[in-house]
């Protein structure tokens, strides 16, 4: 299902298999824990599925210098329809506790429905668990991004998703043409939550321009990826929350080079004179951005690339900083 990314190289008892994921030409040995998904048999099965370990005695222990990997795979399901079967990746972490008694991973079904049109799909569960359903060909994305606690930005995996029409038959993707190109895409994604997980650590998991954590935060290129030259290192980053890094790709905000002091675009500040809601935002804006590494803050040609090439976007800083 996952295709050449992924190397067994021990089934062994199966619980766990040796296997070898290539990220990103890195070859990462993993033990992959796998099981089925089937229904729920709690009376939920109208909206949950939900896999389960072997119960025959042997834990889910992770061994050294291999990831641990818990894997639930849908290939069938009597309620929706399944092109291409669905991989949930739940956190083996959680489970490697020395347990050989019977436990279940339950899973939204929503969310399976979710990935079964679009691929990638996620979910965090009451304890604060989440949960990754994915196409099986994402599986170094997911790998990745559990790996880093970052997750790609949502219009790179859904662009990227689109551009392989996942919902074709996996016979397709054998030629060496189209096996080429979902490695080029899945490479990109890899690439894009090792950034973002990078720039995360460099500034605490908490958003530079208001302090935020609880895992909303994203890692954001100042200068684009988009654009000539762009790089994926930490000093062409900023660890930002949903709000900022909205904002701040919709230049409403702007972030001096020299001092990283924060200007909002005229608008917004007008706006904040009669909306709460913008009074509010601004207000819980620092005035200027944070760094938790100064070793590694951020690049301020990064800034300056960034404004000349949005150039028509940013003619407001002449009147904010002169």
């Amino acid at each position: 299902m996952v295709g050449d990314a992924l190397r067994i190289d021990e089934i062994g008892s199966g619980w766990p298999t040796l296997a070898t994921l290539v990220i990103d030409e890195t070859e990462v040995p993993i033990s992959l824990f796998v099981s089925r998904i089937g229904l729920s048999h709690r009376g939920r099965d109208l909206i949950e599925r939900r896999f389960q370990n072997p119960g025959n005695d042997t834990p889910l222990r992770g061994l050294p210098g291999r990831e641990s990997v818990l894997v639930g795979v849908l290939e069938d399901d009597g309620s929706i329809d399944l092109p291409r079967p669905i991989l949930a990746i739940a956190d083996a972490a959680r489970r490697d506790d020395g347990r050989t008694t019977r436990w279940s991973v339950f899973l939204q079904l929503e969310s399976i429905v979710d990935a079964s049109t679009s691929g990638w799909s996620t979910d965090i569960t009451d304890s604060g668990e989440m949960i990754y359903y994915i196409d099986p060909a994402l599986l170094p994305v997911a790998i990745t991004a559990t790996m880093t606690g970052a997750v790609p930005a949502d219009k790179s995996i859904y662009g990227a998703v689109a551009s392989l029409n996942l919902r074709r038959p996996f016979d397709v993707y054998s030629a060496p043409d189209e096996a080429a190109r979902v490695r080029r895409t899945v490479t990109s994604l890899v690439r894009d939550s090792r950034f973002s997980g990078d720039v995360l650590g460099a500034y605490d998991r908490e958003c530079a321009m208001c302090g935020l954590g609880l895992g909303l935060v994203q890692g954001a290129h100042i200068y684009p990826a988009s654009a000539p030259g762009s790089r994926d290192i930490v000093q062409n980053g900023v660890a930002l929350c949903a709000n900022h890094h909205l904002a701040f790709d919709r230049h409403f905000i702007a972030v001096h080079p020299g001092t990283l002091e924060i200007a909002f675009h005229p608008s917004v500040r007008e706006r904040s004179f009669h909306e709460e809601a913008v009074a509010n935002f601004v207000a819980s804006t620092f005035d200027v951005m944070r760094s938790h590494d100064r070793g590694r803050s951020p690049d301020p040609q990064a800034f300056e690339m960034r404004y000349d090439h949005f150039a028509d976007m940013y003619q407001w800083l002449d009147e904010v900083w002169g």
